[in-house]
């Protein structure tokens, strides 16, 4: 059975989740955005995991920040959409600038080992299998993935208004993205793990959503 585990970010309060095992002892961390993943590598150390993948939601600095840190200590696999590869170096510059003490701070994600795109946007982890679908809007990359009884959204779906950022959102990209999620796993029952806040429901996230829905 899959357990999480939540994590607050430095810097914003966006969410790093870690899912993982409690019989076999293998996790996945999802969008790790505190620079130095401290509090992350100790829960990890403790309950004495192996961590196989850390899968990006989207390629904002909020939700990368602490790969190079899990990479350096567990040489982990990084999994995330193309267009998240693509752009995810691009991103880390303007973030800096806005939240950082050293706007001349430059930070780079290391690696990218799998594209989800390569994989059929299917992953098979420790029996179970990964979901992704594409849900570009709030940024190029954004993808969300269903594992285990959980639905992990990031910045897409939320407990808050959307939020599209000119630069490099689509609010069309954003609507259509909304309807694929609706048309998918509205009605079930998942567990939401969004890009910021608590835990919920499909449900509840679209009440946030009703402006942009069809």
């Amino acid at each position: 059975m899959l357990k999480i585990e939540r994590f607050i970010n430095e810097l914003m309060s966006s969410n790093c989740f870690i899912v993982y095992d409690e019989v076999t002892k293998h996790g996945v961390v999802v969008d790790p955005g505190s620079e130095k993943s401290e509090r992350e590598q100790c829960f990890i150390k403790e309950k004495d995991l192996v961590i196989d993948y850390i899968i990006l939601t989207h390629e904002h600095t909020d939700h990368t920040w602490g790969v190079n840190a899990l990479i350096d200590c567990f040489d982990t696999k990084v999994v995330c959409s193309r267009a998240c590869g693509e752009n995810v170096i691009k991103e880390s510059s303007t973030y800096f600038k806005f939240y950082y003490d050293n706007p001349a701070y430059h930070y780079e994600v290391k690696r990218i080992d799998i594209i989800v795109e390569d994989v059929n946007d299917v992953l098979k982890w420790n029996d179970h299998t990964i979901r992704f679908i594409h849900t570009p809007g709030h940024s190029v990359g954004a993808v969300c993935f269903a594992v285990g009884a959980y639905l992990f959204t990031g910045d897409t779906l939320m407990e808050y208004k959307p939020y599209i950022p000119k630069r490099n959102g689509s609010r069309e990209q954003y609507v259509r993205s909304l309807e694929v999620i609706q048309k998918m796993y509205a009605g079930q029952s998942w567990i939401v793990c969004p890009g910021h806040g608590e835990l919920t429901t499909v449900e509840r996230c679209f009440i946030y959503n009703k402006q942009y829905c069809r």
